[in-house]
This record gives C-alpha cells, structure tokens and sequence, in this order.
C-alpha cells in the first residue's frame, strides 16, 4: 500500500494530465454518431462506386427538408381559416335600434317639430334592414386575412357549432352594411330616409369575427399529419446498382436508407457498444499523440496551460465537424476552417507538434464525416501546406500568401478527386468550390485569434517576437542611449547567437531576440560594465571585490525587473536570467583571493543566482555572450587566438555545469562553437597568414 500511494504522490502530475486527457477523450467520443457509421460514402451526382445495393430491409423514402416546407406552406396558403358568427350582436343592436328610436320619436312629438311619421312602419322596416344585414353577416376582416385579398374562403362557425364554408364577398364590411342600408331606405317611398338613416346608423356593428383558437387547432393538425414519406422501398428491392449516377431521387433513396439503418441502432445495447467503440478509437489516437508530445515536445506536456490549449482547440474543432454533419448540411463541410488548429499550433508550438496534432485531428474527423476518405485527403493536404508555408511567416503579407497556396491546394486536390470519381469535367461540384473558398477566407480568422491566444495563455508567437526585435521598441531605445556600449554587446551577441541557433536547428528568432534584452540591467548602473567605459576611469577601483561583484551579479536581478516593468514576454526575460547560470564573477574572485590569501573567501558573494540555461536558445545566448565579451579584451587577435578563446570559454562552461538541465549535445556544440569562431573571425578582420613566395619576374613584352 504504501508502494502505491508513493507511486501516487511521485506520478501525480502525470496521473492528472491523463485524467484530463480522458476527459477529453470522452468529450470527443460523445460528439461521435451514436448509431454506427454508414459503410457506404456517396454524393449527389456521383457514381455508385460498390457493388449493387439491395435493400435489407422495408423503409419510407423520406421527403427532403424543402419538400416537407413546400408541403405546409401550400397547406397554410390553402386553408380557410376559422370566423365566429356572434348570434348575440343582432338582437342587441335590434334593440338599441328600437329604443333609440322610441326616444328620438318622443323628443320630436313633444317639441312639435314631428313630421307625420307612422312609428311601426319606421320600427319594422329598420328591424327587417337589420334582420337582413345580421344574417347574412358584417365581417371584422383579420389583418392578415385583408391583406390576403377578399376572395380567401373562410369557414363561419354557428351558435350550434357546425362550420359552413363561404367566401369574404358574401358576407358584408362594415362599409358594405352601410350601402346597403342606405339604399333599402331611400328606394322606399314611404320612409323618411333622413330620418330613420342616423337611427339606423347607430345600430350597425360587426357581428362576426376571426376565431383565431379554432384556426390553429385545425391547422396545427394538418400541419402535423403531414407525411415524411414519400413510397417505400420493400426488402429485397434494388436501391441502386454499381456505376449508376446518384439522381436526386437515387440520393434520397440512400439517405433515407441511412437514417433507418442509424434508427434501428438507437435505444439497445447496440448503440453502447457503438460508443465504446467511439471511445477505444479517440483514446487509441490521442494516447499516441500524448506519448508523441512527451517525447518529442516535452516542454508543451509538462506545462498545463500548453496542455490544456492543444486538446480544448482540437476538441472545439471536433465539435465544429459533429454540428455540421448532424445538421445535415454536408457540404458546410468544405467550409469548415479546418487549417486553423495547424496554423495556430504551429505558431505557438512549432511544425513537428503542430503536424502531428493535425494528422490526430484529420484521423478523428474521418470517422465522423459521410465521405471521411476525400475529405480525410484534402485536409490533410491542405493542413501540410498550411504549416509548411507559414514556417517563416513574420509580416502578415506571408499570411496572404500561405492563405493563396492552401486555397490552391484545396481546388486542386478537390479537381483531382471529383475527376477520379465521375470520370470527366462535368462531374466538378461548382458549389463546393465556392465552399472551399469561403473555408480559406475563414482561415485568415487564424491571425487576429494569435494575439488572442497570446494574451490569454501567455504564449509567444513569431510575429510578436518580430515586434520585440524593433530596436526602436522603448526599451531597446533606453539601452542605446544608456548604455551604447552594452547595446552594440547585445547587437553582436544577437548576430552571433542566431548563426549559431540556426545551424543547430534551434530557434533562431526566439535567440536573436532573447539576446537583444539579455543584458538590459546594466543600464542602471552602465559605467561599472566595460563595454561602457570610454574615458579611462573605472568606478571599481574605488571599490572592494565584494561591492563590485555585488553591482556586476545585480544586473540580472535589475534586468528581470525592468523587463517586467516594460511588459516583455517571460519566454524572453529566461534569457535574461540564464545568460550567466550559475557561474562565478571570475575577476573579482581571483582578485580577492590574490589580495586576502590567509582569508576564506565567501564564493557565493561572487556567483551569479542562476537558473542554468534550460534550453537549447538559452544555452547558445551564454556561450555567445561569454565569448563576445571575452573577445573584446583581445588586441589584433590572430586565428589562434579566437579559437583558444571560444574552445577555453564554453570548456569552462561545461566544467561547471550549465548545461546539465538543457537538452544539447557535445555534437551541437561543437557546432557552436565552430560558428561562433568564423563570425568572430569575421568581425575581427583576422587573415590567414599565407606563406612568403618569390616575386615572379614579368617577362619582357616582344616587339615584332
């Protein structure tokens, strides 16, 4: 047990990262089909390229999605819609028609202004006027309906709630009733039609109106009954035979033959094993690709962030792929901004992790699409030359151009398969090449989401280390005019470093830049360094061994702090802490074990607080720094005397350890110092001293 728990506490960290990893691994397997994978690859106006299909089983020819709408848009454009015939509204406005006339015909008798007027007469033919107009019906017209145009047919529901088709132009407006009130009194001679008109007039009112309840109720259940199929196709029948073109109607056949294949997987244990299944493939696949970045990107798997980043972003586009194919809309597919998992990886993490992680991906992804085989192709093609091609992409103008190439990749590879497949030019899907198009134009969403990334995960990318390389960033600037001297060090230390990085195959961007901010502590206190000192007067000789080793060791100290004070990158500030490691400030040691020898010497007063160079970049910046440094001290160096210089420098290194915690070998430094040994060769003018020989004596011109 307690074996066990030690494995615990000492494997911790990787019992976490795997834990994460199954988590995602699960995530991923639930974006999977949960019914089986279709075995057939078709598309619409291809060739059947297996042999002949025969139906296993009796299933529905479903209806495509614009069928269906087409079908409930002629049923809502036919149906008559629901109007309720209010059998109340007669009798009351009856009613308010006689006592209002009974009140207008008092009034008038008791002023003596009444003309001779038979009140039954009146009464009786406005209530057969009003009987007349309610029967027939003075509609509340729906806006809808009116702007439909009145030749819509509706159904009027009775009291008793029986429905009675007719059309609007049957029944009355509201302006209608008035006409026709109008002219039934003024065609009878024996009626006074300015008289009885404003009495009737006070009467009239709509009497049926838009039951929009019932409407709903019936035509949400036409709406509902609608069927999904259009035939059957009875088991044992042929569905489509090898080399036969894909019709539409072949292509629906199929499609319906593949969703009830996938429905008599879903709800049984079937459907579990499917999904175990799902899961055995995605850990298979990003088991290899973990144990891949262990190995070989080991500074991406201990860190959690990094980690973390590769797997969520890998994840998201897995999920981008299922809501796509589970939409149904396959050819969205081809717009998918698959290359934007490589271009940002390979930004961040380099061309090898990022290559890799796109081959996982392009290997998840074709177990989730229709036709996984082309698609698996063009996009890994298309991710190849994504990472290639963006490699030394500094300036955005790159970026164009990389974007230009994978769309060429992409209608090439595209033109390639759709030849192979339909067997001439007619057979190109002019639709997806505009998808693919668009896919390349997302693409360019890869930039503006680098600086993104960055900020969010404190990542470091080539073109931000471009903008640190500015020596016109206000830093570098404070340098140059601080500590001139120290600024035309860091120059030569940058080009030095670079050519040796590059031959190695380390980063040389990352070197060049990390060497331009090394040594920004020295502008605190500049004159106490060397390279500043012009006017013959050195501040340490008024000090004591201790004090000046104490200034010289604090500049890395300073460096740190100033450099975070000016929001420099950390990935760059690691070169400020490691380009001394460990080591001793030699001259000041020896000095004062030379002036105190009966005295024990407090090393650690004279040594730099570290770390050591963990890395390949960080270990060529100190041997570059040493040796640049070094060389200064040299007058009218030969040959010889450079190569004892770097041979001696990086042998002391070595010596004292630092570089036991990066992974260089004596072979790459070797290199090192081969390069380092031409350039300052180079910079120093030294000539190869090439052996005395005896003047030749020109021969005397003949004259003829």
């Amino acid at each position: 047990m307690s074996r066990f728990l030690t494995f615990i506490v000492n494997r911790h960290l990787d019992i976490i990262r795997y834990i994460f990893i199954l988590l995602v691994v699960l995530t991923i397997a639930f974006f999977f089909p949960k019914a089986g994978k279709f075995k057939y690859e078709f598309e619409l106006g291809k060739p059947w390229r297996y042999e002949n299909l025969i139906a296993p089983f009796s299933f529905g020819i479903q209806k495509t999605a614009e069928e269906i709408d087409a079908e409930r848009a002629n049923i809502v454009r036919s149906f008559a819609p629901y109007y309720r015939l209010d059998s109340t509204v007669s009798e009351a406005r009856k009613s308010i028609f006689i006592n209002r006339f009974n009140s207008q015909y008092l009034k008038d008798k008791q002023s003596g202004s009444l003309l001779r007027v038979d009140s039954a007469r009146y009464i009786n033919t406005g209530i057969s006027i009003l009987t007349d107009l309610y029967n027939r019906g003075i509609v509340n017209l729906d806006e809808r309906h009116r702007k439909e145009g009145l030749s819509k047919q509706i159904i009027l529901m009775k009291k008793d709630n029986l429905g009675e088709k007719t059309t609007i132009n049957e029944l009355y407006s509201l302006k209608e009733a008035f006409n026709h009130m109008r002219i039934e009194v003024e065609d009878n001679p024996k009626i006074n039609s300015e008289y009885l008109m404003p009495i009737l007039e006070e009467a009239i009112a709509y009497n049926v109106f838009f039951d929009n309840a019932t409407t709903d109720k019936y035509l949400n259940e036409l709406l509902e009954n609608v069927s999904l199929n259009r035939g059957m196709v009875q088991s044992g029948e042929m569905i489509i035979q090898k080399g036969s073109i894909i019709t539409p109607e072949k292509y629906q056949v199929l499609v319906s033959f593949r969703q009830e294949e996938a429905l008599r997987t879903i709800g049984d244990r079937k459907s579990q094993i499917i999904f175990l299944g799902n899961f055995l493939l995605t850990l298979i696949i990003l088991l290899i690709f973990t144990f891949f970045v262990k190995s070989f990107s080991p500074e991406v798997y201990v860190s959690n962030n990094r980690l973390v980043f590769v797997y969520v972003i890998i994840t998201i586009m897995i999920a981008v792929i299922s809501f796509v194919v589970q939409s149904g809309q396959l050819q969205l597919l081809y717009a998918v901004p698959f290359c934007i998992v490589a271009i940002v990886l390979r930004t961040f993490f380099g061309t090898t992790l990022a290559l890799h992680a796109h081959i996982a991906l392009v290997l998840l992804t074709s177990f989730l699409v229709p036709f996984g085989i082309e698609f698996a192709f063009l996009q890994m093609v298309a991710g190849m030359i994504a990472i290639f091609t963006t490699i030394k992409a500094y300036y955005w103008s790159q970026f164009f151009i990389s974007n230009a190439i994978i769309l060429v990749t992409y209608l090439l590879g595209f033109f390639s398969i759709s030849i192979i497949q339909g067997g001439s030019l007619e057979a190109i899907n002019v639709n997806t090449l505009g998808f693919l198009s668009l896919n390349v134009l997302l693409t360019l969403l890869a930039y503006p989401l680098i600086p993104v990334f960055e900020k969010i995960f404190g990542f470091v990318s080539d073109i931000t280390l471009m903008e640190y390389s500015d020596i016109n960033k206000p830093l570098l600037k404070e340098l140059s005019l601080k500590a001139p001297g120290t600024f035309h060090h860091s120059l030569s230390v940058a080009n030095l470093a670079e050519a040796a990085a590059y031959e190695i195959g380390a980063n040389s961007l990352l070197v060049k830049v990390g060497s331009l901010y090394h040594d920004v502590g020295k502008m605190e206190n500049p004159t106490f360094f060397g390279e500043n000192q012009h006017s013959g007067v050195n501040p340490h000789d008024d000090l004591s061994n201790e004090d000046s080793a104490r200034i010289i060791v604090n500049h890395v100290k300073r460096g740190i702090e100033i450099a975070k004070k000016h929001k420099v990158p950390d990935i760059l500030i690691d070169f400020i802490r490691t380009h001394h490691g460990t080591t001793r400030v030699e001259y000041f040691y020896q000095s004062s074990l030379k002036n105190h020898p009966d005295k024990k010497v407090d090393e650690s007063m004279f040594r730099y607080p570290g770390p050591r160079p963990y890395s390949k970049e960080t270990a060529v910046v100190m041997m570059a720094d040493s040796c640049e440094a070094a060389s200064r001290s040299l007058k009218n160096p030969t040959n010889e005397d450079i190569e004892n210089l770097v041979e001696s420098l990086i042998a002391s290194k070595i010596d004292q350890n630092q570089f036991v915690n990066c992974d260089i070998t004596f072979r790459e430094i070797n290199i090192i110092k081969r390069v380092l040994k031409k350039m300052l060769n180079s910079m120093y003018h030294v000539r190869i001293a090439y052996p005395e020989q005896a003047p030749v004596t020109p021969k005397r011109k003949q004259i003829t």
